[in-house]
């Protein structure tokens, strides 16, 4: 596995909405929301292209639940509310069918948006 990009997001104050393009493996994600600290962040939106979940690795998985948590508590302290723009792919719905197993706390509360590319609006 490669190693996870060092990107700080303690220092962007202004900072308000933020994406993040990614597969199935979001660790990375986790660690850079983890250093946002701007109390003007109201936006997190994971674009996730991956095509399918039949067989996904127990690291992926723990990753997932890793980022569902985070995002819980960012969303219940400080009401940003995530989004995750997905990809329809070959007779399934990909991501948004794989939401509640990868992200169970916040579709089983609510808490995410699941949209298509041509819905997103930035």
């Amino acid at each position: 596995m490669s190693e996870a990009p060092s990107l700080d997001l303690s220092k962007a104050v202004k900072l308000k909405d933020v994406a993040f393009r990614c597969g199935w493996l979001t660790q990375w994600v986790t660690t850079i929301v983890k250093t946002a600290k701007s109390e003007n962040l109201q936006q997190i939106t994971i674009v996730s292209f991956a095509a399918t979940v039949t067989q996904i690795e127990e690291t992926v998985y723990q990753q997932w639940q890793d980022l569902d948590h985070l995002l819980v508590q960012l969303w219940t302290s400080r009401s940003i509310r995530p989004r995750v723009v997905y990809k329809r792919t070959g007779g399934g719905d990909g991501m948004r069918d794989a939401a509640s197993r990868l992200l169970p706390e916040l579709t089983r509360r609510g808490f995410v948006d699941m949209i298509e590319p041509d819905e997103l609006k930035w």
